[in-house]
């Protein structure tokens, strides 16, 4: 239990032996220590230094001998203090450095278009796609395939919970014969399901965003292809918005 905890506080196997024989014994010469702590003479200097840096040790000089002594117990919450000062340090540096970091990706171009292979990097897009809406916002989904749904069913539930929870609202067109999935969207608040007629089936689906279109294919592999442009996601909206009042209610 003690070694684990002066571990997590930064203390090395070696130090700790040395620390848990120095407050056994008390003050005691070099070799004592190493009789006690089983710890070998060439590593021993290197450690007590480390020690007295840390606060946990102290010696004065006798005839010319280093006679070292732990220092008090309380030692022990002023380092652990000392950490927490130097990670607060940390973390307002780690702060500034993000904000530096993302002015910087902000200047950068953005690609018009974009190739996106495999689920992982279509989990990413969706991801950043939908993170750029505010709540109030609509996210369009046409041509939703069944095929997509009994491959992915459990990531989009989720996905749709947190979409929910941001306050963005939804429509979304299934294809016609992926109706058990459109019924269980029905369960969202924020999301409206409609479904294409004629028995309209096909593997590849529409999200419309604010400004971007994304084309995903769910074929042999993973394919989407996402078009960043305000006036062509306008364009499919109008597209969307025809689809959606000649397509089959909820």
């Amino acid at each position: 239990m003690e070694t684990d905890f002066f571990k997590k506080i930064g203390l090395t196997e070696g130090e700790t032996k040395v620390y848990l024989a120095l407050l056994k014994i008390g003050e005691t010469s070099v070799g004592s220590i190493g009789r006690e702590s089983k710890v070998s003479k060439s590593k021993m200097y290197d450690i007590l230094d480390k020690l007295i840096d840390k606060g946990l040790v102290s010696y004065i000089t006798r005839d010319g001998i280093k006679q070292f002594s732990p220092n008090s117990p309380h030692a022990i919450i002023d380092l652990v203090m000392k950490q927490e000062q130097e990670l607060i340090q940390t973390k307002i540096q780690a702060q500034h450095l993000a904000k530096e970091l993302e002015a910087q990706e902000q200047q950068k171009p953005v690609r018009l278009a974009e190739i996106i292979e495999g689920l992982q990097g279509l989990k990413a897009i969706r991801e950043e796609l939908i993170g750029q809406l505010k709540k109030g916002d609509e996210f369009l989904v046409l041509g939703a395939p069944r095929v997509a749904n009994e491959k992915w069913e459990a990531w989009f539930l989720e996905f749709h919970k947190r979409r929910e929870a941001r306050g963005i609202r939804m429509r979304i067109i299934y294809n016609s014969n992926a109706r058990e999935y459109g019924e269980k969207r029905k369960q969202f608040t924020k999301t409206h399901v409609r479904y294409l007629t004629n028995n309209m089936i096909s593997p590849v689906w529409l999200d419309i965003y604010t400004d971007s279109v994304l084309f995903i294919f769910t074929l042999h592999q993973t394919l989407a292809v996402v078009i960043r442009n305000k006036e062509l996601a306008q364009s499919f909206k109008a597209y969307f918005d025809i689809i959606w009042h000649t397509s089959a209610g909820e």
